[in-house]
């Protein structure tokens, strides 16, 4: 292995376009491809792998069994990696390792509130051989739809006695309501349909390989990149069609009194899991009535911002918008709306109003 002081071109098994990340730390490299293959190079023979700078190599632990790696993170001593089975698995020196073990790939133990809401971290980085870093991307969207799986909120259907919600199933898989129940009754267990489940509110794949062969039953194919959950709810933001209850807004814009209120249609299984108020609101009101007034006395913009937040956890800020005026509107919103308390509010709008 020789030292260069140039940008050298390196040779590896697959197209650049494959490539999902690039992480690297101080001695060595690693890819991941977009079916979650692992590829490193720099590990010499005395960290345990005995590859070189000018190549790429799979990592060989996991060629086997065809482990599906989910993410990445490197250290100065180590490397770690995120399954798609939400395993954490180190090699390198670690808190309580040793030299006789830094060699060698190893599963790692995490705590029981790691274990429990893991799908819902990415590695970050590792800055050394004591800490691992995670960052929790934004997915306060499937955690809050994951109640809706755990709770049941305005279920209208249900699918082997677990209560499910028609619109969400069919817009997920693309297929009949009906259709998809009798399939996953007549040729699913219970563990395999719960793990489907698990994708169609949480995007998280419990049981990679059988939740793939249903779903390409269905014709969907590649699911974790062309069928993501926010992009599916788009779908259903604001459609007439599958709505079930309308949200009157005050337009304060409009001069004619006869015409100062805008109706919004929503879906009331989404709104009740993503906001303490609306879920305490449809609780308790009369199940006959089919609409209701905002109270909150934001103006029509918010409102319909805040909405598209609740089904997508983004902001769809434009030119036109008044940034200053909606920023200052949205400040008291979390709380008025009883939101997850974790959702950085206005850190996404920050980020949203830079695009």
């Amino acid at each position: 292995m020789k030292n260069a002081l140039t940008p050298t071109q390196i040779k590896i098994e697959f197209p650049a376009e494959e490539i999902s990340k690039i992480r690297h730390a101080y001695t060595f490299s690693t890819i991941l491809t977009n079916d979650g293959k692992l590829y490193v190079t720099g590990l010499t023979l005395k960290t345990g792998f005995g590859s070189n700078l000018t190549e790429f190599k799979q990592y060989p632990q996991f060629t086997k069994n065809n482990t599906v790696i989910k993410d990445i993170g490197c250290g100065y001593s180590l490397f770690v990696i995120l399954t798609q089975d939400n395993e954490i698995w180190v090699h390198g020196q670690f808190a309580g390792s040793n030299s006789n073990n830094s060699k060698v790939i190893r599963k790692i133990q995490t705590g029981t509130k790691i274990t429990q809401e893991l799908s819902s971290y990415n590695i970050m980085k590792c800055c050394d051989r004591r800490l691992i870093f995670f960052l929790q991307s934004n997915t306060y969207l499937t955690q809050d739809l994951g109640k809706l799986l755990k709770n049941g909120y305005f279920s209208d259907c249900n699918i082997q006695n677990i209560a499910v919600h028609k619109i969400l199933i069919e817009t997920r898989i693309g297929k009949s309501f009906d259709l998809i129940k009798k399939y996953l009754e007549s040729n699913c267990k219970l563990k395999e349909i719960q793990a489907l489940l698990k994708w169609i509110y949480c995007d998280e794949m419990i049981n990679f390989k059988r939740t793939n062969e249903i779903l390409n039953h269905f014709g969907i194919q590649d699911a974790q990149k062309t069928k993501l959950l926010k992009n599916d709810l788009k779908k259903l933001l604001f459609d007439e069609q599958t709505s079930d209850f309308k949200l009157v807004v005050k337009n304060e814009e409009d001069e004619d009194e006869d015409e100062d209120e805008e109706e919004l249609p929503i879906h009331k299984f989404i709104l009740a899991a993503r906001s303490g108020l609306f879920l305490n609101m449809f609780e308790n009101l009369d199940q006959n009535l089919q609409k209701v007034k905002d109270y909150s006395g934001k103006s029509l913009e918010t409102i319909e911002l805040l909405i598209s937040f609740l089904y997508t956890d983004e902001l769809p800020i434009t030119a036109d918008t008044d940034q200053e005026f909606i920023k200052e509107e949205f400040e008291d919103i979390v709380e008025y709306y009883q939101l997850n308390p974790k959702i950085p509010i206005l850190d996404i709008f920050e980020k949203c109003s830079k695009k």
